[in-house]
């Protein structure tokens, strides 16, 4: 039997936030992201985006509505995707409430920080002079919703007696700046890579611990 050499293997290809839908859905979303890339977002067509997606435009339409319908559901794909821990259980003690506000953290770090997010982001800050479309819909599909469901858990954190008192809104606004520092800024200006998991995973921890401290137990539990 010959002796088998160990070879180095190419790490594997991120999965996109795309990867897990159904076949056709993910092919004019894919379609429609590389359109983007190339043309922008004023710049590109159903027509081409139906194109390389491989369907009809009746097919496109059927399925998102038009051009802005597409963009939304390419970037609510990142936001469900980021509110999956959220979903789950409410947290019964401190302990589980750390537990997931933790990996709320890292899959927002994560989502948020992976190439293809960003490019988005770079193409919406680079046409936000001349449209501020794509940038709504970045905001109206992508932030609002997470902040909105991030806050949402924070009230029954509050109510359930497991985190101080404190405008939620305040909280989710504390709870990104620790999360993600000036990471976003230098991610969009190139001058990093975007975090590892060691590092999404200490900068989770470091934010959920310092937001505990922050509001601990009410004085009055119920």
């Amino acid at each position: 039997m010959a002796k088998k050499t160990k070879t180095k293997n190419a790490a594997p290809p991120e999965p996109t936030p795309i990867d897990d839908l159904p076949p056709r859905r993910r092919a004019i979303l894919g379609a429609a992201y590389d359109v983007l890339m190339e043309h922008g977002y004023a710049g590109a067509s159903t027509l081409e985006i139906a194109t390389r997606a491989k369907v009809s435009k009746r097919e496109l339409y059927a399925e998102f509505g038009n051009k802005a319908g597409i963009l939304e559901a390419l970037i609510a794909t990142t936001a469900t995707r980021m509110q999956a821990p959220l979903a789950l259980p409410d947290a019964t003690d401190r302990a589980s409430l750390a537990a997931i506000l933790d990996h709320y953290g890292v899959t927002a770090l994560t989502e948020l920080t992976h190439p293809a997010v960003l490019a988005i982001n770079r193409l919406a800050v680079a046409e936000a002079g001349g449209t501020s479309e794509l940038g709504q819909i970045l905001d109206r599909s992508g932030r609002e919703p997470n902040r909105v469901a991030l806050m949402q858990w924070l009230v029954r954190a509050q109510s359930a007696g497991l985190l101080g008192r404190g405008d939620p809104d305040t909280i989710c606004g504390q709870f990104f700046s620790l999360l993600f520092g000036d990471i976003p800024v230098r991610l969009m200006m190139g001058v990093i890579a975007p975090p590892g998991a060691t590092e999404i995973k200490r900068r989770a921890e470091a934010a959920v611990d310092a937001v505990l401290r922050l509001y601990p137990f009410p004085v009055t539990r119920t």
